[in-house]
C-alpha cells in the first residue's frame, strides 16, 4: 500500500498534478496514522497544510488508488473525498461527538498504550436528507481516508450464500486499505431477524455482519446509515460504538445552511433568516437542491450576485415539484 502512495507521489510530481500530489500525501499521513506513527503522520499534515494552494493546471490524469479493483469495484464505491467540518451544519452535540471520533482516531497509538481503542464503529440514523452520507464523507475528508461505499445493489446476490460472501470479502479489504467504510441504507443488511417476510438467507446474512464486524480488528471506520432504526435487529446496536442521531434541521440550522452555500454570492444574514423561516420543515437536501437551482439561475442571467427573488422562486418551483411527485 504504502509503496503505491510512494509511486503515486512520484507520478503526480512528475506529471505537475498538484491535486494528485496533495491527495497522495494525505494518504500516506491516513497510512502512517493506521500505522501507529502519529507524530509523522501530523508532521506530513503540517508539510501539507503549507503547500500553496492547489492550481488548477492539471497534465495527466488523477489516478485515485483508492477506488477498488477486481471484483471488490462491483460492489464497493471509493475514493478521497474534500468535504470538511467547515462543509456540513451540523447540532452542537453532533459535532462534538464527530471531533471527538475524529481526535481518537488521529491518537489510535497513544490510546493503545493504554489498553484503549480509539471508536471507530459508528451508526447514523434519522430522516432522509439530513446529513448522514454527508457526515460519513466529512469524516474520511478530515481523516484524510478514502470514503469506501457498499453497493447493495450488487451485494445482494440471488445466489443462496453469496451475500454473506460478499460481506466477508469486504471485511477482508478493511485492514488492507483503510478508509471510512460506509454502509448507507443499513437496514437492508441488518434488518431484525425472524421477520416473517424474510426468507432465511436474510437471517444468515444479519448474523454473518455480526460475526464479521466482531472479529473486525482493522484501522478503518465503519459508518452505518439508516433512515429506519426501528427495522434493525437489536443485537445491532450493540455492536456500535457510537449512535448519532440526525434530525430535520431548525430553522437556524437551515439558516447556516444557506449563508454556507450562498454567502459568496451576496446572501446576507437578514435574507438568509427570511428565507428559513420559507423553508421550515424542509430537509438539508432540499434546501440545498434550492439553492443550486438559484445560483443556475444567477449565472444564466449573468450576473454573480444572488437576488432573494431566485431562492424564493427555486423554493417554490422546488414544493410544487414535490407535490406533483406524491399525487
Amino acid at each position: 500500500m504504502k509503496t503505491d502512495i510512494l509511486k503515486l507521489l512520484l507520478i503526480s510530481h512528475a506529471d505537475g498534478d498538484e491535486s494528485s500530489f496533495r491527495k497522495a500525501a494525505l494518504q500516506l499521513a491516513a497510512a502512517e496514522s493506521t500505522a501507529g506513527h502519529v507524530r509523522v503522520a501530523e508532521e506530513i499534515r503540517a508539510i501539507i497544510a503549507k503547500l500553496p494552494p492547489t492550481s488548477t493546471r492539471r497534465l495527466g490524469p488523477i489516478v485515485d488508488i483508492a477506488a477498488p479493483r477486481g471484483e471488490l469495484a462491483d460492489i464497493l464505491e471509493g475514493g478521497h473525498r474534500d468535504e470538511r467540518l467547515r462543509d456540513i451544519v451540523l447540532r452542537d452535540d453532533v459535532r462534538e461527538t464527530l471531533l471527538r471520533v475524529i481526535s481518537e482516531n488521529r491518537s489510535r497509538a497513544r490510546l493503545e498504550r493504554f489498553g484503549m481503542s480509539p471508536r471507530r464503529r459508528l451508526l447514523f440514523h434519522g430522516v432522509p436528507g439530513c446529513g448522514k452520507t454527508l457526515a460519513a464523507a466529512v469524516l474520511a475528508g478530515e481523516m484524510g481516508l478514502p470514503l469506501m461505499t457498499v453497493r447493495f445493489d450488487a451485494l445482494f446476490s440471488r445466489f443462496l450464500g453469496a451475500t454473506a460472501v460478499q460481506l466477508r470479502a469486504i471485511f477482508a479489504e478493511m485492514p488492507r486499505r483503510p478508509g471510512v467504510y460506509l454502509f448507507d441504507e443499513f437496514d437492508s443488511v441488518a434488518k431484525a431477524r425472524g421477520d416473517s417476510q424474510d426468507v432465511g438467507e436474510m437471517n444468515r446474512v444479519v448474523t454473518a455482519f455480526l460475526q464479521l464486524v466482531d472479529a473486525d480488528v482493522s484501522g478503518s471506520i465503519l459508518v452505518a446509515a439508516t433512515n429506519h432504526v426501528e427495522l434493525l435487529d437489536r443485537a445491532v446496536f450493540r455492536r456500535f460504538d457510537v449512535i448519532v442521531p440526525f434530525d430535520k434541521p431548525s430553522r437556524d440550522q437551515l439558516a447556516d445552511l444557506l449563508k454556507l452555500r450562498l454567502g459568496t454570492v451576496g446572501l446576507s444574514d437578514e435574507v438568509a433568516e427570511r428565507l428559513a423561516a420559507q423553508a421550515e420543515g424542509w430537509s438539508f437536501a432540499d434546501v440545498a437542491r434550492a439553492c443550486d437551482d438559484a445560483v443556475r439561475t444567477m449565472a444564466l442571467d449573468d450576473r454573480d450576485q444572488l437576488l432573494e427573488h431566485d431562492m424564493v422562486t427555486a423554493l417554490k418551483e422546488l414544493k410544487h415539484r414535490s407535490v406533483s411527485a406524491k399525487s
